[in-house]
């Protein structure tokens, strides 16, 4: 007489696989947010020098037309105040002017509730009328701009 062994076939995943899967996610979760954080506020710094680089470019433009560099962003056709908003709206760029108007300095600073506010590598951006490059916060300007 042959005899039937009859096996119990279980079906799904215990308990124990399933906490260790959800081990595996929480540990890959705290490696890739921060970095993907820190990836998000390096790319978000361009919006800041493009802009610069374009206050810049129509500074030249202004001076070649008035013989003086512009204190008003709407004077370089960058709305009507004096300071502008980035493009993508991470940063307010503010001029200021010296020697009678013979000198700018253009400033790129994060906007209030920019998630940039937490870039402490390189919070502000400066570019002057010497095409001097300078940031504010902990990294080199080399490494920001």
């Amino acid at each position: 007489m042959i005899l039937k062994k009859h096996t119990k076939r279980t079906k799904g995943f215990s308990l124990v696989e399933l906490i260790i899967v959800i081990a595996i996610i929480g540990l890959l979760a705290a490696v890739a947010i921060p970095s993907y954080n820190s990836y998000m506020l390096q790319s978000r710094r361009v919006d800041a020098t493009s802009f610069l680089i374009e206050v810049a470019s129509e500074q030249v433009r202004f001076y070649s037309e008035y013989n003086r560099y512009s204190d008003k962003m709407s004077e370089l056709g960058f709305g009507a105040a004096d300071t502008a908003e980035s493009d993508e709206g991470f940063y307010t760029v503010t001029i200021t002017t010296a020697d009678n108007n013979s000198r700018y300095s253009a400033t790129a600073a994060p906007m209030a509730g920019s998630p940039q506010l937490k870039d402490v590598e390189c919070a502000n951006f400066t570019l002057n009328s010497s095409a001097q490059r300078t940031v504010s916060g902990t990294s080199t300007a080399e490494s920001c701009w």
